[in-house]
């Protein structure tokens, strides 16, 4: 298995139904966490933890866990093309994990008053083919209806669809 396969065909190339959500409460252990010492000794605190998982139904071993904010600041970040929504963007990470090894990351984030998902837009509100799949998967994974899907909101904000260069252009069969 390579990781062009993972991206590509396992992750931007599939549905929803290709993938088993768990939805059971209690620790996953993807959280992160802060240590150090103080006045008092030693501390180890949970600064926050991925609400979301599933596994890959074709490949067990790839799994993802997303809701992870990525914003770790008091306030939301402001974003100019924010202004399209109701209420904060919310910016979080959807990670992608093969036998329990991190083997990717998109920035993703709620918009819309959490309604919906996209993936943050770079610099001239660009975005990948490969996250915008990421984001398709997200929002067929938490029940979406069609009304609200990613390439709306990335429509509404002008989004530019790229190739995904660093991942050899995995998710570009999508467009």
């Amino acid at each position: 298995m390579n990781l062009f396969k993972i991206q590509n065909d396992l992750i931007a190339d599939r549905s929803a139904d290709a993938w088993y959500r768990i939805r059971i409460a209690g620790p996953t252990f993807n959280y992160r966490w802060t240590y150090g010492w103080n006045g008092d000794g030693g501390f180890s605190n949970i600064l926050g933890e991925h609400e979301s998982h599933a596994v890959c139904r074709e490949e067990p071993s790839l799994t993802m866990s997303w809701g992870l904010d990525s914003w770790t600041q008091p306030e939301p970040p402001m974003y100019q093309w924010a202004d399209k929504f109701v209420g904060d963007v919310r910016p979080f990470w959807a990670d992608f994990f093969w036998n329990g090894a991190l083997i990717d990351r998109v920035e993703m984030c709620r918009v819309d008053g959490v309604q919906g998902v996209i993936p943050l837009p770079s610099y001239g509100l660009k975005v990948s083919d490969f996250e915008v799949g990421v984001a398709y998967l997200i929002h067929g994974l938490e029940d979406g209806q069609n009304g609200d899907h990613p390439g709306r909101y990335l429509d509404m904000i002008g989004a530019v669809r790229e190739p995904d260069v660093e991942r050899q252009g995995a998710g570009s069969s999508r467009a």
